[in-house]
């Protein structure tokens, strides 16, 4: 398991967010802290154009459970709002849980090798890293990987 208790990683913004305003948002909750750089990781750039992305750095935003919660609870009553979760590792049972006070507003959540078994209609493993000796990205993958933004991808065109 990766070692996400790096000082540089609570650095920069807490949140990033790319693509056009009113389009489907995906919020991203990234325990690793990617997106360092004002902007969302550049394999995610392709999905920009469709979707609104919301980049959430933990490291960077450590109350980021109030901060979820009250974005989500702002938009509860938005009929035109539709919000799939990604998340990985080690916070995906917090994720969960959050996203169950909110489900008339989240439609998805999209895990990257959790930590807990999954048994919710809502919530799909989207990736999962390769268990063998010559595997060089240790679990749980990146959330910027291009596994998980195929897998990110293909879920939500399956929701549709």
């Amino acid at each position: 398991m990766r070692d996400f208790t790096e000082p540089a990683r609570a650095t920069g913004p807490g949140v990033v967010a790319d693509g056009p305003a009113g389009a489907t948002t995906v919020l991203v909750i990234d325990p690793a802290g990617e997106a360092l750089h004002d902007e969302i990781p550049a394999t995610w750039r392709t999905l920009s154009d469709r979707l609104r992305i919301v980049w959430l750095r933990v490291p960077a935003a450590p109350e980021w459970r109030s901060t979820v919660d009250k974005v989500l609870t702002r938009h509860r009553d938005d009929t035109r709002t539709m919000l799939d979760i990604v998340t990985s590792g080690p916070i995906a049972a917090d994720v969960i849980d959050l996203a169950r006070g909110h489900e008339d507003l989240v439609r998805s959540v999209l895990l990257v090798d959790p930590e807990v078994e999954v048994d919710d209609p809502f919530v799909r493993v989207v990736a999962r890293s390769q268990d063998v000796p010559d595997d060089r990205v240790p679990a749980p993958l990146p959330l910027g990987h291009p596994y998980v933004v195929f897998g990110v991808a293909e879920a939500l065109n399956q929701l549709g």
